[in-house]
């Protein structure tokens, strides 16, 4: 009997075109803050500034910190403080990683499942900024898609952990 499960390596390219190109995004949606906020700066110096920077700006900060979430993972460029980890065997290390992963995964899907749940909330209200009565909803999807792609990122970890549990000679994934 033979499984159609996907190799791990196109599984691993796959999620590492997911990450970038959500990491992509936030790149160009920074470089847009950028744009805005020197633009607006400009303007106070010759004329009136932009209306609304302030919230605009804000909710591209949404979009940038959600979408920076899953490269932020698969590069592991987050902070890990390890004085107990470090003194386990590489084995448990990899036990209490798969544990503390799958948890992860667990929270952070349901976080993208609320956030989804929350946006559609947003929108059947018609909430709305403040001054220039843009929708909020929007941007609680593109935060779900973010959070979405960090327990995506996640459970490409497990999968990794879980080929180096299998091996002889395990291996920090870390």
């Amino acid at each position: 009997m033979t499984t159609d499960v996907m190799p791990a390596s196109t599984v691993t390219r796959g999620v590492d075109t997911v990450t970038r190109s959500l990491a992509a995004i936030a790149g160009v949606v920074l470089l847009l803050m950028l744009v805005l906020t020197v633009g607006n700066i400009g303007l106070r110096l010759v004329a009136s500034p932009y209306h609304g920077t302030f919230e605009i700006v804000g909710l591209l900060a949404v979009i940038v910190n959600g979408f920076a979430l899953a490269e932020a993972q698969r590069s592991k460029s987050h902070i890990a403080i390890d004085l107990v980890m470090s003194r386990l065997s590489m084995r448990l290390q990899l036990y209490v990683g798969a544990l503390v992963t799958a948890v992860s995964v667990v929270l952070f899907g349901l976080l993208a499942q609320q956030l989804v749940s929350y946006g559609m909330n947003l929108r059947d209200q018609g909430a709305v900024t403040e001054s220039l009565r843009l929708p909020y909803w929007p941007f609680s999807l593109a935060l779900a898609a973010g959070v979405a792609g960090l327990a995506l990122a996640l459970l490409n970890d497990l999968g990794a952990i879980r080929r180096s549990l299998r091996s002889s000679t395990p291996e920090s994934i870390w």
